[in-house]
C-alpha cells in the first residue's frame, strides 16, 4: 500500500493565466498589410511598382523588361505542357489548355522578334516546348501536347497515310516496252512452233466432228435433204466451158478491130 501511494502522481496545480499577446501582434499584421497594400498602389501609380505583361510586345521598349517577359511566358509553358500531360483532366479541359499552349507559343515567338529589334539575343527552337508537340499537315502550326494527341478525331488526323501506289509517267512506261514484249522473239527458241501445230491440228479435228455432228443431226430431223445433183433442175442456161473460151476469143477479136480499123 505504501509502495503504491509514493507511485502516485501528485496533484496538478492550476496553470496561471498569461495575458495573450497573439492580439495584438494580429493588429500589427493587419496594420502591415494594409500599408504595404497602400504602398503598392502608390508605387504603381507612380510607374514604379510590378507591371503587368503587356499584350503586345510591341508596347514595350526595354531590352530587359522583354527579356524578363519572356522568360514569364516560358515558365507559364512549361507548367500548362506539365499539366496537359493528365489524361483525367477531361476533353473539354485539355483541348483548353491545348489552345492556352498554343496562344503562349505565339506570344513567345512575338516577345523574341521584340527583343530582336530592341538589339538583343536571337533566339532559336525551343526544343522544351516545340519538340513536346505535334503539328497536323497542313494545321498552320497548331500543335497537340499531351493527352491533347489521343483526343478524339486528333488520333486519327496523327495517324500517318498509307504510302499510295507510285504512278509511272508514259516514259517509264515505255523504257520496258521492246521486241519481247511484242512477242516478235517468242518462236527463235524453235519450241512455239511445234506447240502451236498441234494445237491447230487439234482444233480442226474438233471443228470436224462438230460439223459432221450438226449435219448428221439435221439429216435425222429431215431438216436439210441429202444431196443429189440429179434431183436439182435449173432454168436458167449455164455455158459451158468451151462457149466460155470462145465468147472470150470473140471479144478479143473485136477490140483489135476496133483499136487497128
Amino acid at each position: 500500500c505504501e509502495r503504491g501511494l509514493s507511485s502516485a502522481r501528485p496533484p496538478e496545480q492550476p496553470r496561471s493565466r498569461r495575458p495573450r499577446a497573439h492580439k495584438m501582434a494580429r493588429n500589427e499584421e493587419k496594420a502591415q498589410s494594409m500599408l504595404n497594400r497602400y504602398l503598392a498602389m502608390k508605387n504603381e501609380e507612380a510607374g514604379a511598382g510590378p507591371r503587368k505583361r503587356p499584350a503586345l510586345a510591341s508596347q514595350e521598349n526595354s531590352l530587359p523588361n522583354a527579356e524578363k517577359w519572356r522568360a514569364q511566358v516560358l515558365r507559364e509553358i512549361g507548367r500548362k505542357v506539365t499539366k496537359i500531360q493528365n489524361d483525367s483532366l477531361g476533353e473539354f479541359v485539355i483541348r483548353d489548355l491545348n489552345d492556352e499552349i498554343n496562344k503562349l507559343i505565339r506570344e513567345k515567338r512575338h516577345w523574341e522578334r521584340r527583343i530582336l529589334e530592341l538589339g538583343g539575343a536571337r533566339y532559336g527552337r525551343d526544343e522544351a516546348t516545340d519538340d513536346r508537340g505535334v503539328e497536323v499537315h497542313g494545321g498552320k502550326g497548331y500543335k497537340y501536347f499531351g493527352a491533347a494527341r489521343n483526343l478524339k478525331g486528333v488520333r486519327e488526323l496523327l495517324q500517318p497515310d498509307k504510302p499510295s501506289a507510285v504512278k509511272r509517267t508514259r516514259a517509264e512506261l515505255y523504257r520496258g516496252v521492246d521486241a519481247d514484249y511484242y512477242g516478235y522473239r517468242d518462236d527463235e527458241d524453235g519450241q512455239l512452233e511445234p506447240l502451236e501445230a498441234a494445237a491447230e491440228a487439234r482444233q480442226l479435228e474438233a471443228a470436224k466432228e462438230e460439223w459432221h455432228g450438226e449435219a448428221k443431226g439435221a439429216l435425222e430431223s429431215g431438216k436439210v435433204a441429202e444431196l443429189n445433183p440429179g434431183a436439182y433442175e435449173t432454168y436458167v442456161p449455164v455455158p459451158t466451158q468451151e462457149q466460155v473460151q470462145a465468147q472470150l476469143l470473140e471479144e478479143k477479136k473485136k477490140a483489135l478491130l476496133k483499136k487497128y480499123a
